[in-house]
């Protein structure tokens, strides 16, 4: 049987761990070979006498078992990337089509093993289900389960870290090009850029093919915000960062950069650390595929883990510089079609390549925790801009305000409520009050400089209310003319006066044969907290002259109402409460107004 290739990988033939409250036991392992590297197949055992597969592939895991019903009755020729196939019940989507060649095998095995045979492989998901077809003649053996995490399977009895460390750390080979010495950081590194002299290399043996010499870039590379080696701590482990890209992508006819750093922890696998103009985000392969609909509205969605992600945009990035080492072969120039999804601050990215689907999923980043990542060594510079799954800094705002602004408006209303039900709005007074019109034929009685005036003092009544508003009410009957009224609440047992103004007017006619009218007759004044007592209306009122008709008069209707319930108090409090919420939603949308003009659905302006 060949050797194995070594690699870096955790498990070894005696791990154990659990899967579904079911104990199991690894006892053999296949070794694959592809154009991405390498993958290992741990063959396990359960305690209840059923055998599975664990698949581990840059980081990934996916646990399956073999299934004999349900397979799709398509040819190998037939699948390709994103294509939707029935697989045992339930339709999947194609992620990756690929070829590899079966180079080792030890332990115990379910069958012969197939050394040195190229299979064909394709792999389909959705949502948690992950399934892959096995094709080594014309019909295929289907494998179905999930994508699982290490640390959700309670692994024991794994392979020694520091051991491992030891035997990455003694494969070193000098550049072709400069001869200048390589060290490796990752075991099964396919791609490897000289940091002499910025050389990329095929490093999948040890004689070194150059894939491009980009001696021009050395200084930016050597120049990196966050260098090659350091040490970062996410997700309650240590990675550390062995490769860098700068993509970019033309939109609008302009080119957009943004950096990708690949982090490597032996048990977590990869993940890649994204900047652009400022922002950054930390994003893990998965092996899920999201399931992609049209929401009501009618825009594309995706759902993954009980969270809808909307569609932002569609773009084609190319690679442009490239430092460090890479578990699949890279060259400059590279170029992939890719997708994102955002539900801020997750983001979800799907990028096609060839005959492959890779789904990552992502989380926004603020610069300064990114910083304490690499305990405060690195010079970042501060964001620009909106970025697509950023969150928005008013949302917590708008939400808080919105709770504590119902919480107070419910408080208003059931209060206006009871000041209304304790109202007597009792009329304790009413008269009409008239300023008769002068003929102008009677020349005697003409006076041209003093207007027409009239008083009013009421007979005594009394106000019973506690403290209540007291409201004068003023109708007027006018005809192309204005009163004017000064008006007192006497008071006649202590003298406390109460005074006000008020002036009412009505004038009509006739512009160009169309009739106009402004009327303006009716009005109030409103005492607060009036105290109980016997009072007295006291009013005192003028206008212009009349001259025309002896019947033209001024009469105006006045209401004296005890304890009235004012309503403009309570509507200035609404408004009052709703002003925070108001401004903090024109924020809010302000600000996914910048997000989403950068994407494939700007917002409209209005």
């Amino acid at each position: 049987m060949a050797e194995l290739l070594p690699d870096r990988s955790l498990l070894q033939i005696g791990s154990s761990g659990i899967y579904l409250g079911d104990g199991f036991t690894v006892i053999g392992r296949l070794q694959f070979q592809h154009e991405s590297g390498l993958w290992n197949s741990w063959h396990l055992l359960f305690d209840h006498g059923k055998t599975g597969w664990l698949s581990e592939a840059s980081g990934n895991y996916s646990l399956s078992f073999q299934v004999n019903e349900g397979l799709p009755d398509l040819p190998l020729e037939r699948y390709v990337p994103d294509l939707s196939v029935p697989v045992n019940g339930q339709r999947m989507s194609v992620i990756r089509v690929e070829t590899a060649k079966c180079i080792a095998g030890q332990g115990e095995l379910s069958a012969a093993v197939p050394v040195g045979h190229t299979l064909h492989f394709v792999e389909l998901a959705v949502a948690q289900t992950y399934a892959s077809l096995e094709f080594d003649g014309a019909k295929p053996t289907l494998y179905m389960g999930q994508a699982v995490e290490l640390t959700a399977l309670h692994l024991q009895n794994l392979r020694d870290l520091e051991q491992s460390a030891i035997q990455i750390s003694s494969r070193q080979l000098q550049c072709p090009a400069c001869g200048g010495n390589l060290n490796f950081r990752l075991q099964q590194a396919l791609t490897i850029t000289c940091p002499h002299c910025a050389t990329v290399l095929d490093s999948r043996n040890d004689k070194l093919a150059i894939l491009l010499k980009q001696s021009n870039k050395l200084q930016p590379l050597n120049r990196l915000p966050i260098p090659l080696g350091s040490i970062g701590r996410f997700e309650r482990a240590t990675f550390t960062v062995i490769g860098y890209l700068r993509r970019s992508t033309r939109a609008s006819g302009l080119l957009h950069y943004w950096e990708e750093y690949l982090l490597h922890h032996p048990g977590y696998g990869f993940r890649w650390l994204v900047c652009s103009q400022g922002h950054w985000n930390l994003l893990k392969p998965i092996l899920k595929a999201p399931s992609i609909s049209k929401g009501y509205t009618g825009d594309t969605i995706a759902m993954l883990e009980g969270k809808t992600y909307r569609h932002f945009a569609n773009y084609k990035a190319k690679i442009d510089r490239v430092a460090g080492e890479f578990y699949w072969r890279i060259k400059v120039e590279d170029s992939a079609s890719l997708e994102d999804y955002i539900a801020p601050p997750y983001l979800l990215n799907k990028e096609l390549q060839g005959k492959e689907i890779n789904w990552s999923q992502g989380e926004y980043l603020q610069p300064e925790q990114v910083n304490d990542a690499f305990e405060g060594k690195l010079l970042l510079t501060p964001p620009k801009g909106v970025f697509a799954n950023q969150p928005c800094p008013y949302e917590p705002s708008v939400d808080a305000w919105l709770k504590n602004t119902l919480l107070f408006v419910v408080l208003v209303i059931v209060l206006q409520c009871w000041f209304v039900f304790e109202s007597r709005q009792e009329v304790v007074f009413s008269k009409v009050m008239e300023v008769s019109a002068v003929d102008s034929s009677d020349w005697s009685n003409y006076r041209t400089l003093n207007p027409e005036s009239a008083n009013l003092e009421s007979e005594p009544f009394e106000i019973h209310s506690n403290h209540g508003n007291v409201v004068i009410d003023i109708d007027g009957n006018l005809d192309n003319s204005w009163l004017f009224s000064s008006i007192s609440l006497v008071n006649l047992q202590n003298g406390l006066t109460y005074s006000s103004s008020r002036e009412i007017s009505d004038y009509s006619g006739y512009d160009g044969g169309e009739y106009w009218r402004e009327n303006d007759s009716h009005t109030d004044v409103v005492f607060s907290a009036v105290p109980p007592g016997r009072y007295q209306l006291q009013v005192e009122a003028e206008s212009e002259r009349s001259y025309g008709s002896v019947n033209a008069r001024k009469t105006q209707y006045l209401r004296v109402i005890a304890n009235v319930p004012l309503w403009q108090n309570f509507w200035f409090v609404l408004v009052f409460l709703l002003i925070g919420p108001a401004l903090f939603y024109y924020f809010r949308h302000h600000f996914e107004q910048q997000r989403w003009a950068e994407s494939d659905h700007p917002m409209n302006n209005t």
